[in-house]
């Protein structure tokens, strides 16, 4: 350590040590590169024990120069997006190195003025999102509308509807979105202009392909019959209910996967494809196209059933849609490959039956003198 600040921590007094913040967070971030890991820490402790004497100037100096840095020390980083809002803003904002859980414990006791710069990150998750709309008030809520780099669940969704019906500018935020559910679109629709109207109509239409447009009519039909119920996170119960009601897989599957419900659509298909719902998962996410596949087929799905899962699949995981193209094409080939293999089994064992060939009458006849 230079001698000069070795001086400032023996003088002792908050001019001396408010100095020696401002001249140690200095050489923390020059040549941040060329640090190593034991430099870093070592100036991390030393920084956040002397935090409490930095003027606002020289940690939001320090904040600044941090913010978009992979290699800030995780703890420094925390204990600048806990100060005051106007201090912490870049960090909140941009740091790299909070994890998802990180985040969330800050939306669970900074205040709604933090949360309006956390809203805008772009890499919140979906559990980090309900959470700010859970706690957040109304600037806190246009904001997250407003960031369409991240997926809102369906709670959330659903929630920022119903309050959009007051809050023209909310609104306005939600109906720009990309990740609209045709479900929310229906619900927004007799709130919006006629300009916003239409946005939301094509938004609607180019959800599906041809084949599921066909389908509309007896969904909205199966909708208006099926209710609340559709309403159910436990896919046995909501399975047995569609049982009931003659609701194809694929049927139910549609249902889901228009109303955003991405997760719940695995966990019915792995129910009914008599996979383990993790593996599925994991399947779906990672791209092992083969274990869908198989599961789909168990599960009886139809070929345009599959190509929205792997449509919605492709938005979700925000990869190129070609993708979803490249897996039902696949689908179809397994499930053509399939028909053919059980045709030919079907063809080997009607081959191999023997033929029983009619008794003679001498036969018979002489047995029967035998007995």
């Amino acid at each position: 350590m230079p001698g000069s600040l070795i001086k400032l921590a023996l003088e002792g007094t908050d001019e001396a040590r408010q100095r020696l913040f401002a001249q140690v967070s200095e050489l923390v971030v020059s040549n941040l590169d060329e640090r190593t890991d034991r430099e870093l820490a070592i100036f991390s402790e030393v920084i956040i024990k002397l935090y409490g004497v930095g003027s606002a100037t020289d940690r939001a100096r320090l904040a600044q120069r941090l913010a978009a840095q992979v290699n800030t020390p995780v703890e420094l980083a925390r204990k600048i997006a806990e100060d005051e809002v106007n201090v912490a803003m870049p960090v909140l904002a941009h740091c790299p190195v909070f994890s998802q859980e990180d985040l969330l414990n800050f939306v669970e006791h900074l205040s709604n003025a933090h949360l309006q710069v956390l809203a805008r990150r772009s890499d919140l998750s979906t559990e980090v999102s309900d959470v700010i709309a859970e706690r957040g008030d109304k600037p806190v809520h246009r904001i997250l509308a407003g960031n369409r780099e991240i997926k809102l669940s369906r709670d959330t969704m659903v929630n920022l509807v119903k309050l959009a019906t007051e809050d023209p500018v909310l609104r306005e935020d939600l109906c720009l979105r990309t990740d609209l559910s045709p479900a929310v679109c229906r619900t927004l629709l007799p709130l919006v202009d006629d300009e916003t109207k239409k946005r939301l109509h094509r938004i609607i239409e180019g959800a599906l392909s041809q084949e599921q447009l066909d389908q509309i009519a007896r969904l909205k039909v199966l909708r208006r019959e099926f209710g609340d119920a559709l309403d159910s996170t436990d896919m046995s119960l909501l399975w047995r209910d569609a049982e009931r009601k003659d609701i194809s897989v694929s049927e139910l599957m549609i249902l889901l996967l228009q109303d955003g419900r991405f997760n719940h659509s695995i966990e019915l298909l792995s129910a009914r494809g008599r996979t383990a719902q993790k593996s599925l998962k994991d399947a779906v996410y990672s791209g092992k196209q083969d274990l869908v596949l198989r599961t789909a087929a168990k599960a009886g799905l139809d070929v345009a059933t599959f190509a929205l899962f792997a449509k919605v699949r492709c938005d979700h995981l925000r990869v190129p849609s070609a993708q979803g193209s490249e897996w039902t094409a696949a689908y179809k080939k397994f499930l053509d490959n399939n028909a053919v293999t059980k045709q030919s089994r079907c063809g080997d064992f009607q081959a191999n039956r023997r033929t029983k060939k009619p008794r003679a009458a001498g036969d018979r006849s002489s047995r029967v003198s035998a007995i």
